[in-house]
């Protein structure tokens, strides 16, 4: 059964998403000591929300966390929870690009281009303008609860362990694109006025919001085929295990947000 211990110290680990996580903190530290070995200055904050983000991210899917959540929607939505939203917002506030754009040399006009004029053509392309756009980053961000828990799809990926992989990847990948050009210090394919950043933050609380009401409020279990195949002795109601994860959902997204306001008003006064 699941106890706070086993969840934080029960570790197993995550060939792809730990290796991930420990190769972006080493090659993150890599590029703050290049500048100060040349004399640059970098801010410390940054590189503890960075390193943070990568700690978080190697908890949730190496530790009981990552254990658990394949055969528990409960801990699974708490998965869910600190790689869509915890994480993206932590590695947003590192600063990566703006690292890499000033740690790696630039190519010269004589030579072909190197990683930092490709890093520079990707941040500006047609793609990450689209993708980053608040019409567009919103709805998928948010949408993707929806169509992911409501439509069938999640049922269908629970046998898989490559689905399983999938959905740690899209939410991470939509959370990035999502907070990236609201509170990142990066270089963005556009900039958002903060008015206009904080209407986006607002407009995204009431889906969340209703999102967990609505796992709370179920009367059908999603997956229930798959979690009563499992009969876990210490899952005797699944229903009420989606419910507890429903409140898990709602309430665990709402302290990332309160983040991102807070963040966005200093970065406005500033």
């Amino acid at each position: 059964p699941p106890t706070a211990l086993r969840l934080l110290l029960d570790w197993r680990f995550n060939l792809i998403f730990g290796t991930a996580a420990l190769v972006l903190a080493a090659v993150y530290l890599a590029g703050v000591r290049r500048l100060r070995r040349r004399g640059d200055a970098w801010g410390p904050g940054r590189t503890i929300a960075w390193l943070c983000g990568c700690a978080a991210l190697l908890l949730a899917t190496s530790s009981g966390i990552g254990r658990y959540g394949p055969a528990m929607f409960s801990v699974h939505m708490a998965e869910h929870m600190i790689l869509s939203m915890l994480v993206p917002i932590l590695l947003v506030m590192g600063g990566p690009v703006t690292l890499a754009l000033r740690a790696l040399p630039p190519a010269g006009r004589a030579s072909p281009p190197g990683p930092r004029e490709w890093l520079l053509a990707g941040v500006h392309s047609p793609w990450a303008r689209f993708f980053t756009h608040p019409l567009v980053a919103l709805p998928v961000f948010v949408g993707s609860y929806y169509g992911l828990y409501f439509s069938g799809l999640f049922a269908a990926a629970l046998p898989v362990h490559a689905a399983h992989v999938a959905m740690n990847l899209h939410f991470l990948v939509t959370g990035l694109l999502f907070f990236w050009p609201l509170i990142g210090i990066d270089p963005a394919p556009r900039r958002i006025p903060p008015a206009a950043r904080l209407g986006v933050v607002f407009a995204s609380v009431p889906f969340h919001a209703f999102f967990g009401v609505a796992l709370m409020s179920a009367g059908t279990v999603i997956g229930g085929g798959f979690y009563r195949a499992l009969a876990l002795p210490w899952v005797t109601d699944p229903l009420r295990d989606q419910q507890f994860g429903g409140g898990l959902a709602w309430a665990s997204g709402e302290l990332p947000l309160l983040l991102v306001v807070i963040v966005l008003l200093v970065q406005w006064s500033r």
